[in-house]
């Protein structure tokens, strides 16, 4: 074995391909982790997993490993004192998970040949029984943790679940001590074959490393204090460039780079019982063990810990994100991938691919027609509260290609321009109520309609098709107003329209009208709850099903994604990749 790792910089020396994977992200109370902190601060941080590809070219064939599952999809199925844990870690995000990631990347669990667990907290063991073809391979002494034989370990975070793998298809590593040794022989499936029986040797600092592949590529590293059986990984990769570079994947080692640095310790603190607790198992190896890494950042190793907050997650192929685009036009058409999806792909793919996916959701359901989902989504993006120049475009162009016509799209921008309307629904009523409590206003508050109210409201109840208390008042203080909005409004319900399915009664459906109604008010933007449960009513009495009502909410919140199309751009503009 060479002195130094870092001595080997041949071109031609074996690599693995390395890339972090988003699996969720969890807050954290800041004084658990550094000393000192700001008391009550509190941030959220993500949850990395890691993809490392080996290339055998004796075989020609690929090994996958996943280094961490992270935040488990489904936190409901975590242990009960585990989800107990969980209320002080809130806000959690689980979407994207890792399967989602890897699916980013073109590929499932079942191209997982092996799964190593840095250790084995809640926020990095994720869900098991999405590897059903996986080997599982922990650091020594933690099965003993699994089985709630570590007796010392003290705070919220020290639960852990007993079932959590299958022992037909898990591999506890030897003990790096020597002190004693697993009855494991060299695993092996079909064509794939790694060290995991040692020996444990040093490499140029570091006491104790196994070379998985037998060829230094890839090293698991014994980095005890965090956790019984916590394990890193350094990697030698190679760069865009064919130079060679080193990657230390240093799992819970160190939870904030400010430790790192040396600017900040690791933090303690009093449990419900007046005990010391400490995020590290063992505090004092816990430091020898960053003091370790340090010295190979100094080195010129990159260092990524596990819940670090540069963005790594948007290291991506070229390949992989041509993936992404591929599956992109398959699930919405090329024709939806306008400036913001393209800067969000090239600067957070991760992020795209979980938005593609809650993006296609609704719109492959198919309740409503391709043509109609357009059109919603037409309606939340050209309301008033909205405008969002490129969703117009966007879901004209698609509603054009899936045959709307030019007088459907007009519409849905006439019914989303009586959005407006609502100032005066949501603010007489309040006028009202003022007027009531300054007192003097009885004779006006209460006047009967004349005959010219009269008509107006017969007129709104046949072209509308429904009547509202909330319209009361505001027809009986100015009609005039009110008349002028019924003329506006009631634009959609009663012109001529060649080729309309009703005569007379515009170029929708009056169920379609309803469901547009319900687009915009729903949208986020929006939230009109008293005129969405209307437009509900209406559209059911119009022969809408429950399942279009939801569909059409579903439209309605992708409006969110807009956030990432907007800024997505301006960031890539303004900011240099991570490195």
């Amino acid at each position: 074995m060479a002195t130094s790792f870092l001595d080997a910089t041949d071109v031609r020396l074996p690599t693995v391909e390395l890339h972090a994977l988003s699996a969720g992200y969890l807050t954290i109370p800041e004084e658990q982790f550094v000393h000192p902190a700001m008391p009550g601060a509190r941030k959220t941080i993500p949850s990395l997993a890691f993809l490392v590809q080996h290339y055998d070219p004796t075989t020609g064939k690929i090994i996958r490993v996943v280094l961490d599952l992270g935040v488990r999809r489904d936190l409901e199925r975590y242990s009960e004192p585990i989800q107990r844990h969980l209320t002080t870690r809130q806000p959690l995000i689980t979407n994207p998970d890792v399967v989602q990631s890897l699916r980013a990347g073109g590929l499932t669990p079942d191209d997982i040949d092996f799964v190593f667990y840095s250790h084995v907290h809640w926020d990095h063991v994720g869900e098991p029984r999405d590897f059903p073809r996986s080997t599982f391979v922990v650091g020594h002494g933690a099965l003993d943790v699994l089985a709630g034989k570590s007796k010392t370990l003290r705070g919220g975070h020290s639960f852990f679940e007993a079932d959590l793998l299958d022992p037909s298809r898990t591999i506890e590593l030897p003990s790096p001590s020597g002190e004693s040794q697993v009855d494991n022989v060299a695993y092996s499936r079909p064509s794939v074959t790694i060290n995991i029986n040692g020996p444990w040797e040093q490499l140029d600092g570091l006491p104790a490393v196994l070379d998985i592949f037998k060829d230094g590529s890839l090293y698991v590293v014994d980095a005890p204090g965090h956790l019984p059986g916590h394990i890193n990984l350094l990697a030698r990769t190679r760069k865009s460039d064919d130079s060679i570079s080193w990657v230390y994947l240093a799992g819970d080692a160190c939870h904030d780079r400010r430790i790192l640095r040396g600017e900040k310790a690791i933090g303690e603190w009093l449990d419900t019982h007046g005990q010391v607790c400490c995020i590290h198992a063992d505090r004092e190896k816990a430091n020898e063990t960053i003091a370790r890494i340090r010295a190979l950042e100094g080195k010129g190793v990159e260092i990524i810990l596990a819940h670090d907050q540069r963005d790594k997650t948007t290291v991506m192929s070229t390949e992989e994100q041509k993936k992404l685009k591929d599956e992109f036009d398959e699930k919405l058409g090329p024709g939806a991938f306008h400036a913001g999806w393209e800067s969000l792909l090239k600067t957070n793919p991760v992020f795209f691919s979980a938005s593609l996916h809650l993006a296609s959701v609704p719109r492959n359901k198919s309740h409503l027609s391709r043509k109609d989902q357009a059109l919603i989504c037409l309606a939340v993006d050209c309301a008033a509260t909205h405008l969002y120049t490129p969703g117009i475009r966007e879901h004209i162009t698609a509603a054009v290609k899936e045959g709307a016509t030019r007088d459907e799209i007009l519409e849905i921008i006439e019914l989303s321009s009586t959005l407006g309307i609502h100032t005066c629904n949501i603010g007489v009523p309040l006028l009202i109520e003022v007027l009531r409590e300054a007192g003097g206003h009885e004779d006006e508050l209460t006047r009967p309609y004349d005959e010219e109210q009269k008509r107006l409201q017969k007129e709104f109840t046949e072209k509308r098709g429904y009547w509202h208390t909330f319209w009361e008042d505001f027809l009986r203080h100015d009609p005039e107003f009110f008349a002028a909005y019924l003329e506006f409004s009631s634009v959609p319900w009663t012109k001529e329209v060649d080729g309309a399915p009703v005569p007379g009664k515009g170029a929708l459906t009056p169920k379609m009208k309803e469901l547009a109604y319900c687009a915009f008010d729903a949208a986020p933007t929006h939230l009109y709850g008293s005129g969405l449960k209307i437009h509900m009513k209406n559209a059911l009495g119009y022969g809408a099903t429950a399942k279009e009502i939801l569909e059409v909410l579903e439209l309605s919140t992708l409006l969110s994604i807009h956030t990432a199309h907007v800024t997505a751009p301006i960031i890539e503009e303004l900011t240099k990749p991570s490195s």
